[in-house]
Formats: structure tokens, sequence, C-alpha cells
């Protein structure tokens, strides 16, 4: 990023806060993760990404564009367990280059990938691009 990019490190550090409780970092190979992506054609994608990890599951949002862009993502995990439900917010600004895939939160929690489901929305030049994980 040039010295003019938009920061996220915030949005980053207040979802690892609120998921103090991470996991260990102990994890399983990639043909375990399992992940929802929009449409692989399309000129912007993007994924949400769950990989089972010793006693808890890292999950990503992501984004990918054929041309650069800047944009703002809102994304919600909402993690189901005995004691109740709760759902962390994450948003923030990224910008991504052609034909990368840019990481726009990561986070780990306890529990396994079917304990959490997550709500991605990216906007960028006024539109809005939905990507949902909807079943593991």
């Amino acid at each position: 990023m040039n010295a003019t990019s938009p920061r996220r490190t915030p949005a980053l550090i207040v979802g690892l806060t609120l998921a103090g409780f991470s996991a260990a970092a102990c994890g399983v190979p990639a043909s375990h993760a399992q992940t929802s992506t929009t449409n692989p054609d399309a000129p912007l994608r993007c994924e949400i990404a769950l990989e089972p990890m010793h006693g808890g599951t890292m999950i990503e949002g992501r984004v990918s564009s054929d041309t650069p862009v800047i944009g703002t993502y809102a994304m919600a995990i909402t993690s189901r367990s005995s004691g109740g439900t709760s759902t962390i917010r994450q948003s923030g600004d990224f910008e991504a280059g052609a034909g990368e895939t840019e990481t726009l939160s990561g986070t780990r929690l306890m529990g396994s990938p079917a304990s959490h489901s997550v709500d991605l929305e990216v906007r960028v030049n006024g539109q809005r691009l939905s990507c949902d994980q909807t079943s593991l």
C-alpha cells in the first residue's frame, strides 16, 4: 500500500480484540477449509473462508478484482454455542490491485466452522456486492 491508501488495521485489531479467546494457531491442511465465493468469473469477487484450526476456526473475508479498486466492507460473524449467540461486526476501507486477493478481515474464534455464520458486504463505486456464507 502507498501512503495515500486507506488503513484497515483498526478494524482488524478491534475484531481480534473482540475475539480475545483466540484458538491456538495449529492449522490444518487447506483441503479442510470451507469457502463461499461469489461468481468466479465476475470482475469483482468476494470470498468468506472458514478454516478449522485446533480448538477453533479461522474466519477471513477476502476480495479480488480484475482491475484496481478502492472500497469499503462490512462483515458480521454470528457464533452459536451452548452459552448462546454472539455477533461480531467488522468494517473498514480496502484497496486491492488488479489480479490481487486482499484479506479484508481475519478472526480466530473457538468452535467448529459449523457454529459460525458470516455475512460479508463489499461496496465499490456505489455498487454493493454481497458474499454470504449460507451453510456448512
